[in-house]
């Protein structure tokens, strides 16, 4: 089976034939990995010097130890096995999930195909500065919209400005799919006419050539 995968903000897309999923990167894993690790070597410290610490300290540990030990495991395995938004055509529904309860427990939106109005990438693109610059990092957005006018994003890209036709392809190339396994329409992302010839930008014409030289001429001749 094909696997085609995208790269996204702080996530990735898989996609194959029969399922969609936005799955976290697998660098995302340090964090957890080296809570679960001050974890084990603070539960180490509590059995070791249980004897010699005083009260107060080994509450301190032993109450870090209850709340840092499950939410250190909740993110392994959410970064290693967890979906945040799942799209599935067997199903046909999309899941969006969220955070540690990313296997399907923690279900915040189930959205039925039959309910999807459109797939569409939106950006930030023209978005101005307070000092009315163009910001330097461009983000667009991929999000699903119901048909009772609902926006739930499921995806973004973001890089830098020179960067941004590229950004868009992988963009739209996620929406794409999306819409044609959801069976519903895409309104892909553009960049505006200005972006793409440049705003100083001159056209160049026989005739104008023919002015510019005829004037040189002029000159030279004079």
């Amino acid at each position: 089976m094909a696997v085609e995968r995208i790269a996204l903000q702080r996530s990735y897309a898989r996609i194959t034939s029969d399922e969609i999923a936005v799955k976290p990167l697998r660098s995302a894993l340090v964090g957890p990995l080296v809570q679960a690790a001050l974890t084990a070597a603070v539960a180490w410290a509590i059995g070791r010097y249980i004897n010699a610490l005083p009260l107060w300290a080994l509450m301190v540990l032993f109450v870090f130890v209850l709340i840092s030990g499950p939410t250190a495991i909740l993110g392994v395995v959410n970064n290693v096995m967890g979906s945040a938004f799942v799209m599935e055509r067997r199903k046909g529904t999309c899941r969006f999930q969220q955070g540690f309860f990313g296997l399907g427990l923690g279900t915040r939106e189930l959205v039925p195909f039959d309910r999807i109005a459109r797939i569409e990438v939106g950006g930030d693109f023209e978005a101005e500065l307070a000092s009315g610059d163009l910001q330097d990092v461009v983000r667009w957005e991929v999000r699903l919209i119901k048909d009772n006018g609902r926006v739930l994003p499921f995806a973004s890209v973001l890089a830098a400005r020179p960067l941004a036709d590229e950004a868009l392809a992988r963009a739209n190339a996620l929406a794409r799919a999306a819409a044609e396994m959801g069976g519903a329409a895409v309104v892909e992302g553009r960049l505006p006419e200005w972006a793409l010839t440049g705003p100083d930008a001159v056209e160049e014409t026989p005739e104008a050539y023919a002015g510019e030289g005829g004037e040189h001429d002029d000159h030279t001749t004079g």
